[in-house]
């Protein structure tokens, strides 16, 4: 093996990636090392899962593997990506992301197919169990006596637990979806509610804890207390208002001015990069206490509150335990005969008023709702209650508080720091870049750029060189955030370094860039790697030319017509900081042939639809078609993508650089 060899090899490997290279014509495939360990065969005996998909591929991706590979071969395809779960030689099904690109022959006939298989049944098996913690957590949502919802900005609810349905008087959460408090309260009532919610979302400032008198609109008058906070999306985009209300008409009428309290759900406007943290923040900071018991009433599970409420140092301490741990018989016997005819009938018990007597002679009172708790499969599990300590009232709210007060502090310190760490990457890129004339020819670049999130890992370079000579640059870092973030910083560093003694020749500034990025990464324990695409246009001497690292090809507009740039295997180099030493290629055109150039990141053509079809180059390449080119060739290919996309959402970065030449004045 080469020395070349061994340094791709050691790359896949570092990846986590497999390598196949299916010969059509023969219908022999290789596999490589790595690969077949995925799959579990030796080198001897392993099937061609691409011409087997029938047997390969589970049933659920099997249609639409087929259907992608079949677009690619037969269909003129330029990339198979999918992922599915492929049976594996010991029997059992692991998921895999699939990718593979064409070799054709002189008439477009797919000759060969050549891809990589890596293992992502990790990251799959992940999105299951936290599905099933998710299920958890509705089923708190949905039980609880707090009413919990959203409302866009202009009031209307967008989502709600069933609690809040079932106050506002409709049978489901799907018919409140879009309707105001103007469908159900009286008019000076929901004119007050929507006053407040535009005020909180004009100053950002929230209300905690507000007692409303509501006058519905049959005449029914009751009472809650109201906490709303202002929404915003990941971005720091107000998108409308959070808010939680508990009913204290029932209290209020019964027990004088005893007043029962709905704590914040907190954290909706704040970036959360775990899910799973999100949803474990809902459970222990929801204003009730949680607990899930057995079939013998011992407590499984129980939230941070609840083992606060009975003195334990944590959850662990009282799951194990039984309520004659805590309390004394008669309380004892009470609940058990409740969570016994729960168990029996599955009729919950909502609401139920208790008086809490301690082992140590103390008394509380607690407000309780109890449910019967089911397995996945419907068979009996035990039950689920939710309760509030309606006794230290005033001292739950202060602690609460306290906690907001804290909590809301991190959160402006860490959105302000991600803000500025966007506006260093953002004040990185030109607003305008000057035209270009030498030799009678203008070059103009126009571009646009849309990150996904608040750090991105897509950028483009525009460089002067000489008296009518320029390069452009466009790079799309593996990933999202401040990982991407800093690597795309390290780029920069190297470009600003070498570019006016490489710039001139692309094959050697990728050359200068890979050796450069693969120093600085060399003790990195993780795969990073970014592809990129560098052009230089000559005026003067009346070409351009182009050298590719992992990245997709640039679109020409030649001649009328708009095509894909064509590279060989042998000039389309890896990605940067992937294999050292490598030496890049370039591909050169005589100006004369070229009126136009579009460089661009997978943001735009890997978008999805409704049924999981990409955009791909194709439509993108219709879509230039349509334009006569300049910066309205880069605003109809976004448009058309967006449109394309499901609810018009383009979830990674979005990068386009175009080239416009003409003859200068």
């Amino acid at each position: 093996m080469s020395l070349e060899d061994e340094r791709l090899e050691l790359a896949l490997k570092a990846s986590n990636e497999g390598i196949w290279d299916w010969d059509l014509s023969s219908g022999e495939i290789y596999y490589s090392n790595r690969l077949l360990m995925f799959l579990g065969y030796g080198r001897i005996g392993a099937p061609n899962i691409f011409a087997e998909v029938e047997k390969r591929v589970h049933p659920d991706e099997r249609v639409q593997f087929q259907r992608k590979l079949d677009r690619l071969i037969l269909e003129g395809g330029k990339l198979f990506a999918t992922e599915a779960r492929i049976l594996t030689n010991g029997g059992g099904w692991k998921w895999f992301r699939v990718r593979g690109v064409p070799e054709r022959d002189h008439e477009g006939n797919a000759i060969r197919v050549v891809g990589s298989l890596i293992d992502i049944s990790k990251r799959r098996n992940a999105q299951i169990a936290l599905a099933e913690e998710r299920s958890m957590v509705d089923l708190v949502l949905d039980s609880t006596p707090v009413n919990v919802y959203f409302k866009d900005r202009d009031s209307k609810f967008v989502r709600t637990n069933v609690a809040t349905a079932q106050r506002m008087g409709v049978k489901s959460v799907a018919e409140l979806i879009g309707k105001t408090d103007h469908d159900f309260f009286g008019k000076e009532h929901a004119d007050q509610s929507r006053a407040r919610e535009l005020k909180i979302m004009e100053t950002g400032v929230g209300h905690k804890e507000v007692m409303e008198h509501e006058v519905w609109e049959d005449g029914t008058e009751s009472w809650v207390l109201v906490t709303k906070e202002i929404w915003r999306s990941m971005s720091g985009e107000v998108i409308g208002t959070f808010g939680l209300t508990h009913e204290v008409t029932e209290l209020m009428k019964l027990q004088n001015d005893l007043k029962r309290v709905a704590s914040e759900l907190q954290g909706v406007n704040r970036e959360i990069s775990e899910e799973r943290h999100l949803l474990r923040l809902v459970v222990d900071n929801v204003p009730v206490f949680v607990y899930f018991k057995d079939l013998e009433s011992n407590f499984v599970l129980v939230n941070r509150r609840l083992a606060e409420f009975v003195e334990a140092s944590s959850t662990e301490d009282v799951e194990g335990k039984h309520n004659r741990d805590f309390f004394l018989p008669s309380l004892v016997q009470s609940a058990e005969a409740d969570e016994k005819r729960i168990m029996e009938t599955g009729e919950p018990i909502e609401r139920k008023l208790e008086e809490l007597c301690w082992k140590d002679r103390k008394v509380t009172w607690s407000v309780s709702s109890k449910y019967p708790w089911y397995h996945r499969d419907g068979s009996l599990r035990g039950t689920f209650g939710v309760s509030s300590d309606v006794t230290a009232l005033m001292q739950t709210r202060e602690k609460l508080e306290q906690i907001t007060e804290v909590l809301g502090q991190q959160n402006e310190a860490m959105e302000e720091e991600l803000n500025l760490a966007r506006e260093i990457q953002q004040a990185a890129f030109p607003s305008e870049i000057l035209p270009m004339k030498a030799a009678g020819i203008e070059a103009r670049f126009h571009h646009r750029y849309q990150p996904a999130s608040k750090l991105a890992g897509d950028f483009f370079e525009v460089l002067p060189l000489s008296e009518g000579k320029a390069g452009f640059f466009v790079c799309d870092v593996m990933g999202h955030g401040v990982r991407s973030a800093l690597v795309v910083s390290m780029l920069r560093g190297l470009i600003e370094k070498q570019y006016e003694s490489l710039g001139a020749e692309a094959g050697a500034f990728l050359t200068g860039l890979n050796d450069g990025l693969c120093h600085l990464l060399e003790r990195t324990a993780q795969m990073i790697f970014a592809t990129a695409v560098y052009g230089v246009v000559d005026l003067v001497g009346g070409e351009i030319c182009f050298s590719l690292a992992g990245h997709p090809s640039p679109m020409l507009r030649r001649g009328g017509q708009v095509e894909i740039l064509e590279v060989g295997a042998q000039e389309k180099g890896p990605a940067l900081g992937v294999v050292p030493g490598f030496v890049f290629s370039e591909v050169t055109l005589p100006l004369r042939e070229v009126s136009g150039v579009l460089m661009f990141t997978d943001g735009v053509f890997e978008v999805l639809d409704k049924k999981g079809e990409e955009f791909g180059l194709e439509r993108l390449q219709r879509a230039l078609e349509k334009t006569e080119g300049g910066a309205s060739a880069l605003d109809e290919v976004m448009r058309a993508a967006q449109k394309f996309a499901v609810e018009g959402v383009f979830e990674d970065d979005l990068c386009l650089l175009g080239l416009e030449l003409r003859a200068g004045t």
